[in-house]
């Protein structure tokens, strides 16, 4: 019986060892690979003229509130309570539409990034799928992402990927 058991456990080692040797694992550094696509370039272009595109607006706004405040303090004696309080209230308004629109700038950048880059992102997706399924990889770790803490028998695709990419 001891016999039986000893032959079985050597042959589950045998079959479990033989498994883990055919894994191929690999990795790869997603934001360095996405920062050497060439489109990467005109992306961000297009996130700042965007940007800037926003900060114009925000800078108007600070202007017309500007305009607005130094009037008030300039005339603040020659009003009347009524007028007063309704200059008051023009003012916090423009202070509450410059906070929301900070904020919804904000969130637009971020959204427009996510926009510009998905494509990006796709390409270099279906560049590592197809450098993994060629090389027989059974992982890829993405190293950006701090997901790997000891990668001696890891191997960098990084430039297969590239040369997939067509990136010298």
């Amino acid at each position: 019986m001891k016999r039986i058991a000893s032959i079985v456990l050597i042959l589950f080692t045998f079959l479990t060892s033989n498994l883990v040797a055919q894994e191929k694992f690999g990795h790869i550094h997603s934001e360095q690979l996405l920062m050497t696509m060439p489109e990467t370039a005109d992306a961000d272009k297009k996130i700042q003229e965007y940007s800037k595109m926003l900060e114009s607006q925000l800078q108007a706004m600070y202007g017309e509130y500007q305009t607005k405040a130094g009037e008030f303090q300039a005339n603040e004696a020659l009003m009347t309570d009524v007028v007063k309080e309704a200059k008051i209230k023009e003012i916090q308004d423009l202070e509450l539409r410059i906070q929301q629109f900070q904020q919804t700038s904000q969130e637009g950048v971020q959204q427009k990034r996510n926009e510009v880059l998905a494509p990006l992102l796709e390409k270099a997706q279906n560049a590592i799928n197809a450098v993994a399924e060629e090389n027989g990889y059974t992982y890829i770790f993405d190293i950006s992402l701090g997901s790997i803490v000891y990668g001696d028998e890891s191997r960098d695709i990084m430039p297969l990927v590239k040369a997939k990419l067509g990136i010298e």
